[in-house]
This record gives structure tokens, sequence and C-alpha cells, in this order.
């Protein structure tokens, strides 16, 4: 009952809870340093023995998902295994009409919130006196198959699995709120850097909250999937039609803005999530999380990562 009123836990208590939050901390940063240290050492293997194809797309495209999705998920798994994981909650998959809604408000969000990140970061190039890169930009180098299995297939599924599926539920019993948040703050430091960090939370909590309100991760990774075929099926193709494309782009764009803004309140309304009800009030559930040696070490590893591409 201490933790609910916001005092302090007894000693036991946030031992417990704190060994909890690491374990999920310390799988989140073997993901990022296991995908780190084989992009490292192979892009250096290659370099050795072959200058040339480090440069090649192909090769740049293997590395990022073996890397990511093999190593890096597989050492995932392996720790998170380990975290109890509550029952799970009751299926009350969206019907079309709604699962219709959150796409477009996932839409929305991210180009609203890419627009603004966009901003900000001509003004830190502007200060700095060179543009910031975009690690999304390195994309368009891939052939249009490999993005396309990437965005629309790999990417969807082993992400909506690892953040609104293993962690959030094991999040969940700290209170639902407290797990989307969290979950979605993870998804942004994940990707390691600032230009997809802002948007990256932001339509992390809109899956995360499709997650929590049908308890079916197949409609996430469908949104999910949803949202980057834009990106890789959509833009290749009307990018060749110059003005007509450009024009069609700002459509989307605009309107998903506007009608994500209009839904949002409503979705919201349909579905709030429950107060919180964790064991520990919000305030010492945020503190024994953030202040965890697991959730600490993958905090710093990718703001560190944030903090290179700006350099």
């Amino acid at each position: 009952m201490e933790g609910r009123q916001g005092m302090r836990p007894a000693p036991e208590q946030l031992r417990a809870h704190c060994q909890y939050f690491s374990r999920l901390g310390w799988a989140l940063f073997g993901y990022m340093a296991a995908m780190l240290a084989v992009q490292t050492v192979v892009s250096a293997a290659a370099a050795l023995l072959a200058p040339g194809l480090p440069a090649q797309p192909v090769f740049l495209w293997l590395l990022s998902v073996l890397s990511g999705y093999g190593a890096g998920g597989l050492v995932f798994f392996l720790v998170v295994r380990g975290v109890p994981a509550p029952p799970p909650a009751p299926a009350r998959p969206m019907g079309p009409g709604k699962l219709l809604r959150v796409y477009v408000l996932c839409l929305g969000s991210t180009y609203l919130v890419n627009l603004i990140t966009l901003t900000l970061m001509e003004v830190v190039g502007l200060l700095r006196g060179a543009p910031v890169d975009n690690p999304v930009d390195q994309m368009a180098a891939y052939p249009m198959l490999l993005n396309v299995l990437l965005g629309c297939v790999i990417a969807p599924v082993m992400e909506e699995l690892i953040f609104r599926k293993l962690l959030l539920s094991r999040l969940r019993p700290y209170g639902s709120r407290f797990a989307l948040w969290a979950s979605a703050l993870c998804f942004g430091l994940f990707h390691g850097n600032f230009s997809q960090f802002f948007y990256a939370c932001a339509v992390g909590l809109v899956l995360g909250w499709a997650a929590l309100i049908s308890g079916r991760i197949w409609q996430p990774i469908l949104l999910h999937a949803g949202i980057n075929a834009v990106s890789t099926v959509l833009l290749p193709l009307v990018e060749p039609l110059g003005a007509p494309g450009e024009a069609l782009l700002s459509l989307l764009v605009l309107g998903a803005i506007l009608l994500g803004a209009v839904f949002f309140p409503l979705l919201r309304r349909s579905d709030p999530l429950p107060p919180h009800d964790g064991p520990l009030s919000p305030r010492w559930t945020w503190r024994v999380f953030l202040e965890s040696p697991g959730t600490a070490c993958f905090l710093l590893l990718s703001l560190l990562l944030c903090a290179a591409w700006l350099l």
C-alpha cells in the first residue's frame, strides 16, 4: 500500500521490482550490444577480405537484418524468457472500421512528429555547420524488393513481437499506462538516432494502445506493416511521377494528420486505459524502472548512439 500512496516501499519490495525491471533492461541492452557487435565485426572483416563488399546494398541489407533481427533478436529472446509473463489479456480484436481509424492515426502521428523532427534536425544542422544524416535515407539504396520484405514483413513481425508482445506484456502488471509509455520510450531509443526517435515513440504509443485494447499481436503487426508500406511501396511508385506524385504524397500526409487529429479523441474515449493499478505508485514505478541497472545501461547506450549521429 505504501508504494501506491507514493511513499517509499520496503527495501525488499524495491529490490524485487528493481531486479524485474533490470532483467528487461538487460534484454534490451543485449539486443543493441549484439547488433552493434555483429555489425562492427562483420563490416571490419568484409573490409579486409573484400574491400568493395561493405558498399554493396545487398550486403548492407543482409548485415542490417541478420545483426538486428538475427543476433540481436536472439539475445533478447534468450534473456527475456527468464522474466515471468503475466496471463494474456482478454482478446478483443478491433473490427475493420476501427482498425482503419487506428491506421490513419498511426500515419498521422508519424507524419506530424516526423515533420517536427525534420525541422529540429535542420536547426541542429545549421548550428553544427553540416546536415544531420538520416539513417532512413540509407535504405533508398536497397533493392525495392528487399526494402518491401524488410519494411512490410521482417521489421513489423520482429519489432511487434519484441516491443508490443514480450516487453509490453511484462510491463503491464505495473499498470497499462506505464507499460504503454515505457515500451514506447524503449522503442524510440532502440532506433539509436534522433531522426527516428520521436516519431518511433509516437507510433509506439498508438501500436502499444492497439495491442493493449485488442489483446492480439497480429493487429499491431498489420498496422506496422501498413505504415511501412507507404515508404517502401507507395513512395517509390509515385516519386517518378514528379509534381503530381509530390502533390499526392502531400495530400496523403495532410489528410492523415487532419483525420488522425479527429480520430484520436474518439478512439481514446471509446477504449480508455484503466487507472494505475500497479504494485507501486506511478512515481516509484518510473523511478525503479529508470534506475534499475539493466534499464540504465540500455538508456545510456541508446543515448550515446543518438548523440553519435549528431557529431
